[in-house]
């Protein structure tokens, strides 16, 4: 019993139980949002208009890899200077990572706004005014991903949490008064561009006192880097396998059918974005206690079982009330998916198990996981693609390469695990017959 009560109080003191817990809390309000902001936009601008809306959300969620890529390795690079109490070098990196985001910024969104005929022809839509709309707020969205990365490295988790929580209120409330107003799918894609100003402004002035920047050496901008390109590859990854899908389909099926999907996708993401909060809280914790040279691998285990038990009650759920749940969310009208709900929220929960161990190798430097995800987001860009004769397929396909994927990972994972505890064997003994011949 009390080594139970030593454990928990570990845990409670390493953060994932402790100030996680209110972050943990504050996304399941800001996915809560997120959902209800679909699921009435689904309901009111009908199974057409909502595949405009719902290719407008996926591109921002694939763009965003480079939101989400400076956010972690600011959250890397601050852990790290927190470990080692070190303000100036967090005002360093914060200032350098800063510059880089607005450039990436202006760039796509330039590649997005000006290229709207073309992304108007090439999926089909109805207006280039979504892709205009949603361009204007990119430069600020990755400039807030930097001062997010410092508030979640330095485990901030309270100013964190209510930057998420400003992005999806503005979101929310701006996108519903714009469409109830008559600015359809324009209008709610007005209030994303206006949820991105929202959480920049928080997060900035969220930040912590820090001294006057100075410039990075190139050894520290190497280091950046070299730490950035597994991120990149890493979110490069979950964008394909989240996102790839819904794209693939509005290129490939009909409006109807694209706005079914849509539906379906959304509801089976439940899991992913139920769970996503667990993986935040990891990052930086393993990180601070890797720099730190503490012990770090039942965090790994204790957010599997998180992930798995979440995922398995949205799955049960799924697999017994789909009807209901379909009715509930969307109404009558996409009443046709019902049946592959469970095989979808099948599909999410594996790669949600699969991200856990990809973000926990991420946070100790090791990125090779990174790569793997992205050969299984590859794999299902390719399947997909040539096998797509019904939405059925499509998400059976997905559980297949998922599946696949995360027997890969777990295998890798277990190795690395082995290998390290030998080497830490090793040292030991090493270390004892030092002693003794010293003796």
């Amino acid at each position: 019993m009390e080594f139970v009560k030593t454990k928990l109080k570990g845990l409670l003191a390493g953060g994932l139980f402790g100030s996680g817990m209110l972050l943990f809390i504050s996304m399941t309000i800001v996915n809560g949002g997120n959902y209800l902001f679909n699921l009435i936009l689904g309901r009111w601008l009908g199974p057409a208009d909502f595949s405009d809306l719902s290719l407008i959300v996926t591109i921002m969620l694939m763009i965003t890899f480079v939101t989400v890529t400076f956010q972690l390795t600011s959250a890397k690079f601050a852990a790290v200077a927190t470990a080692d109490e070190d303000k100036q070098y967090l005002s360093n990196v914060r200032h350098w990572l800063n510059k880089m985001g607005w450039g990436f910024g202006l760039l796509l969104a330039l590649i997005l706004g000006v290229g709207a005929p073309f992304w108007q022809s090439f999926f089909n839509t109805a207006s280039i005014w979504p892709f205009v709309i949603l361009s204007i707020g990119f430069p600020i969205y990755f400039a807030q991903g930097v001062d997010r990365g410092i508030l979640q490295g330095d485990t901030r988790f309270g100013p964190l949490a209510i930057s998420y929580q400003a992005e999806m209120w503005v979101r929310l409330v701006f996108a519903l008064l714009f469409v109830w107003i008559g600015w359809s799918v324009n209008g709610a894609v007005g209030g994303i561009s206006l949820s991105f100003a929202a959480t920049w402004f928080v997060a900035r002035k969220a930040k912590v006192n820090l001294p006057k920047p100075r410039p990075l050496s190139r050894k520290q901008k190497k280091a950046i880097a070299l730490f950035a390109g597994p991120v990149i590859v890493a979110h490069l990854s979950q964008i394909l396998i989240n996102n790839s899908d819904i794209i693939i389909v509005k290129r490939f099926f009909e409006a109807e059918e694209a706005g079914l999907y849509a539906a379906l996708a959304l509801i089976g993401r439940i899991v992913f974005f139920a769970t996503w909060s667990v993986v935040t809280v990891l990052f930086p914790i393993v990180a601070q206690k890797h720099q730190k040279g503490e012990p770090h691998r039942h965090l790994l285990a204790i957010s599997l079982g998180l992930v798995a038990a979440v995922s398995g009650a949205i799955l049960a759920m799924s697999y017994l009330f789909p009807e209901m749940i379909v009715g509930i969310l969307f109404g009558q009208a996409y009443l046709s998916i019902a049946p592959l709900l469970w095989l979808y929220a099948l599909a999410t929960s594996i790669y949600a198990l699969a991200n856990v161990i990809i973000t926990y190798r991420l946070s100790t430097g090791q990125g090779m996981g990174s790569w793997l995800a992205v050969v299984g987001g590859l794999t299902q860009v390719i399947g997909l693609w040539l096998f797509h004769s019904s939405l059925r397929q499509v998400v059976v396909a997905q559980i297949y390469i998922m599946s696949f994927m995360f027997l890969i990972l777990l295998v890798w994972d277990i190795g690395l695990a082995l290998k390290e505890r030998k080497s830490k064997k090793d040292s030991v003994s090493e270390n004892l017959l030092v002693g003794q011949s010293g003796d």
